[in-house]
């Protein structure tokens, strides 16, 4: 079997985490994706981040399962010249550089869309490609920071709070990869390419969509850690339980305790076992939950992983992207490439169906060798 988008083929411009997560799941849809970096280090997301599995960043090895690399210099002359004469056979463009930097580059719609008119050109960014913030750089927190998100999550202990998980960045992916899947539904009847702009505040703020829909008023700040007010969490035993409970005399009841107060229901926690509480919560129709780290989430069961074979790291178990769909296409199982891995066999592929584009004679160096 094939994923929905076999054929399709996508050049991938992306670096760190928004851009790189919307084209893994293009790749993990079945299409052909070839991702360009920077000779030497490679993108941004190789080197960052606090976690590594050997020398390869967690970030990277996360967001680029399923891709073929290219090593290209987009700064000078040639590098230019090979993305623009690989666009001109591919279905998709994605990047996710600061607004005006294709342009700058020779690689922006106009230039592309020019020679490839049913291109569909994708852009993720931080505010969009206009207004007084667009050429300001920002990451996922101060993302979370101005669109309300850290408030929100932090009114309960009384001081912002960053989300432990990319949200934005997620956010912005997912959205940017649904809306390429309906341009090229739509390219499929009209024949006609187009540019898609996303930002990571605008798909931020659609995420917090439920808290903006009211009247405008802020809702009162919940004390934290204070059982019988609707959404809070509690301990049992020192583990973490999420109850959502508005009847603190419900909740103690559940547990077989007439003194339902905060204080009351504390102090009998102290002295239970989460497992306990939970089924007991649940007997009485008291909606709880635990509080669980990735260990306890994970590995889960098998479906919700796929395992690659890195070059370097070896075996990679990592999450699939989740979907679901009768009858199911298989995953990608291309480990995360290094950097340049495949630039000759894409770059000989190109030739072969441009054998007089002079830009393209010349193969670049390949650093497979010297990685491994």
């Amino acid at each position: 079997m094939t994923g929905p988008l076999a054929g399709v083929r996508v050049l991938d411009l992306t670096h760190f985490v928004a851009g790189p997560w919307c084209t893994q799941t293009l790749a993990d849809l079945g299409a052909d994706v070839v991702k360009v970096e920077p000779p030497g280090r490679g993108e941004i997301g190789r080197s960052i981040g606090a976690v590594y599995s050997g020398a390869e960043s967690a970030v990277f090895l996360s967001c680029n399962r399923g891709k073929r690399a290219v090593a290209l210099d987009l700064k000078r002359p040639t590098g230019q010249r090979i993305v623009q004469a690989m666009a001109r056979d591919v279905d998709v463009v994605v990047h996710n550089f600061r607004p005006g930097t294709v342009d700058r580059l020779g690689v922006g719609p106009v230039v592309l869309r020019r020679a490839n008119p049913g291109l569909i050109h994708c852009a993720i960014s931080a505010f969009g490609n206009d207004g007084p913030a667009a050429a300001r750089p920002a990451n996922d927190p101060v993302i979370q920071a101005i669109s309300g998100a850290m408030h929100e999550s932090g009114r309960a202990a009384g001081a912002p709070v960053r989300m432990g998980v990319s949200l934005p960045d997620f956010a912005a992916a997912a959205l940017a990869a649904g809306s390429i899947m309906a341009a090229l539904l739509r390219r499929r009847r009209t024949g006609q390419g187009c540019v898609i702009d996303l930002n990571l505040l605008d798909a931020q703020l659609y995420a917090q969509v439920d808290r903006m829909t009211g009247a405008g008023e802020a809702p009162e700040a919940e004390p934290a850690h204070e059982p019988g007010v609707r959404g809070s969490y509690v301990c049992a035993a020192g583990d973490a339980l999420w109850l959502e409970c508005d009847d603190g005399e419900l909740a103690g009841r559940a547990l077989g305790i007439s003194a339902g107060t905060a204080r009351g229901l504390r102090d009998h926690l102290a002295l239970t076992c989460r497992d306990a509480a939970l089924r007991a919560f649940e007997a009485a129709g008291v909606t709880a939950a635990p509080v669980q780290d990735l260990s306890d989430v994970l590995p889960g069961p098998p479906t919700r992983t796929v395992r690659v074979a890195h070059p370097i790291v070896g075996d990679l178990n990592q999450l699939r992207t989740p979907f679901d769909a009768d009858p199911p296409w298989p995953p990608a199982t291309i480990p995360p490439p290094l950097l340049g891995e495949h630039t000759e066999a894409v770059l000989r592929e190109l030739r072969a169906d441009n054998p007089t584009d002079p830009a393209l004679c010349p193969a670049p160096h390949n650093p497979r060798q010297e990685q491994l």
